[in-house]
């Protein structure tokens, strides 16, 4: 039984107390901090041409249970990871002040959803509370596949550099594998001589690149959903108010320790990625299991939503949507380990309309 007198309240007196809160200095401050970082954000995804979409489909006949990921590396800033345009790592706000960085493999299977040609982008920015950037920052990506059964011997991906990767850095070198010594141009020691990125007094960077990927499914997704971005501009619908209705209602399920019918709310979301990502029966009980004993662990209350933090995310070529916090860019709910206030847990959703006369739903 729960006994977090927050969490015991109910979804809707929650959120109306939340409004009547008023918003920390703390964050006030960084909202401000963060407004000029938005419009040279903005000012690029509205730049974008979108006239060509991803991916573009090729039949295979591969059968293997593959996964397709990326590992990602990165130091000195904070930066975006899409692949054909919808989020796959994201790291922003305070946590870039201090210069770290992160590192660690990410399945791209659940973005991928049919074999073909993608596209990945990568967006840049200086680190927080920095306008431009120095001479610092980068971000390493280095593609592969495995199956279920070949964990342990990664295939790299050649139009990607196999396995050295792609740098995206101001570095006129590129550290390489010993192994690939004798492959490689201008090799010096442990490196190898390549064209810098030149982002130096930038606000912003962005990298595009399209790569060839194969899974064993063919699945629509949200790719014939409707252009929510489009609906906005041509109908002046509130596509905002109708997002942070169903975060509402999402907000309140857990509040409410409701997990059978949050289960359901997120169940094509769940196939989706345990579908693509060739989970076994007791992987995807597990991973259910993860998330009802995260809302019945009385250690984790609910945060307070403030409106005024919350920006309208556009992903999927206008086709997908979510709201996000301001600051880090995270999603807006929220559970602090109220033993440890360094442990957070944030909960993203992705939003589509898959007809005109259809609700938003989960994907």
């Amino acid at each position: 039984m729960i006994n977090s007198r927050i969490i015991l309240l109910s979804g809707l007196s929650l959120l109306l107390a939340s409004c009547q809160h008023q918003l920390p200095d703390k964050t006030k401050k960084q909202l401000e901090q963060t407004e000029n970082f938005w419009k040279q954000r903005n000012r690029l995804i509205t730049m974008e041409k979108k006239s060509i979409e991803f991916p573009k489909k090729k039949d295979t006949s591969i059968t293997e249970r593959r996964i397709n990921r990326i590992y990602i590396d990165n130091m000195e800033c904070q930066f975006e990871v899409f692949v054909d345009d919808v989020l796959l790592l994201r790291i922003m706000g305070p946590i870039t002040k201090s210069g770290g960085g992160i590192t660690g493999d990410h399945d791209i299977n659940q973005l991928l959803l049919t074999s073909g040609e993608h596209d990945i982008k990568v967006m840049m920015y200086p680190k927080f509370e920095q306008a431009f950037f120095g001479e610092e920052g980068y971000v390493n990506l280095t593609f592969s596949h495995f199956t279920r059964e070949t964990f342990k011997k990664p295939v790299y991906f050649s139009d990607m550099n196999a396995n050295n990767g792609i740098h995206i850095d101001q570095s006129e070198k590129q550290w390489i594998e010993k192994w690939d010594e004798e492959n490689q141009v201008g090799y010096d020691g442990d490196y190898v001589s390549k064209q810098p990125h030149k982002f130096k007094g930038f606000p912003a960077y962005e990298w595009h690149k399209t790569f060839n990927a194969e899974v064993p499914f063919d699945i629509v997704g949200w790719r014939n959903s409707i252009d929510l971005y489009k609906e906005q501009e041509d109908e002046k619908k509130n596509i905002r108010n109708e997002v942070f209705n169903e975060y509402k209602k999402i907000y309140e399920l857990i509040s409410k320790r409701d997990i059978q019918a949050y289960i359901s709310l997120v169940k094509e979301r769940e196939e989706l990625v345990t579908q693509t990502l060739h989970y076994r029966e007791n992987e995807k009980k597990m991973r259910q299991e993860e998330f009802v004993k995260l809302i019945q662990d009385p250690d984790y209350e609910l945060e307070p939503m403030y409106e005024e933090t919350f920006k309208l995310d556009f992903q999927g070529y206008g086709r997908l949507v979510s709201l996000v916090n301001k600051v880090d860019g995270e999603g807006i709910i929220r559970l602090k380990n109220t033993k440890n206030p360094d442990d957070s847990v944030y909960l993203d959703f992705r939003f589509q309309r898959k007809s005109k006369q259809e609700k938003l739903t989960v994907i």
